[in-house]
């Protein structure tokens, strides 16, 4: 990956390979929609904090409908393995199906889950069906009353991994927008230069900055 090795460079240009500049670009993409996601960005918005956000990655977000969820045995937890599997990416929200009825899913700490599982001791009353995420796993606790179903399961809405450079149709980069695949190139071009140790990296950065 080394561009100033001699008889690599042409012309006192870096030589970038078809797969390194795809390597590059994809790399440029998924910062770009980790940062997007997370808020870690010059503007510090997450995800769905302002109309720009929510439009970055509105055509990559999915929802996977009625996934069955196994019920625990005398506890008031259900749970869906392999939460990540497949195209998801980041777990943006969860909706419980039980009988007729539906219930949004909202995720707590796995040390305020204590109060909302059953125990001998504990039977507690929950008005709105929590949940915690470790080991790929899905947890959601419900009212052991009127939550109470032969069988559960889950809508889950996430952000899918994007397809990758290589893997693009003829149509192009169509899962963002046409701004950010100008943000996605910026950022490719400041990772390419940090690679080859150009000067220019410390200037790119700088304008990078003044994106959003």
């Amino acid at each position: 990956m080394d561009k100033n090795s001699q008889n690599i460079a042409f012309g006192g240009c870096p030589a970038f390979l078809p797969d390194e500049i795809d390597y590059w670009l994809n790399q440029g993409l998924y910062q770009e929609i980790n940062t997007k996601f997370t808020g870690n960005n010059p503007s510090k918005i997450a995800f769905e904090g302002s109309i720009k956000r929510t439009h970055d990655l509105e055509n990559l977000i999915r929802t996977d409908a009625n996934v069955a969820a196994t019920k625990e045995a005398n506890i008031n937890r259900c749970f869906i393995s392999n939460l990540f599997s497949g195209t998801r990416m980041f777990f943006v929200d969860a909706v419980l199906n039980f009988g007729d009825n539906k219930a949004n899913v909202k995720l707590i700490t796995h040390a305020d889950s204590l109060k909302f599982k059953k125990t001998h001791s504990n039977n507690p009353w929950i008005d709105i069906p929590v949940g915690t995420i470790h080991d790929n796993t899905l947890y959601i606790y419900y009212d052991d009353i009127k939550m109470n179903s032969d069988s559960y399961s889950v809508d889950i809405t996430y952000v899918k991994f994007p397809t990758k450079v290589e893997d693009l149709p003829t149509t192009g980069m169509d899962e963002i927008p046409e701004y950010m695949q100008f943000e996605v190139v910026n950022r490719a071009v400041e990772l390419a230069l940090e690679d080859i140790e150009s000067r220019r990296v410390q200037t790119k950065s700088q304008l990078n900055q003044l994106d959003e």
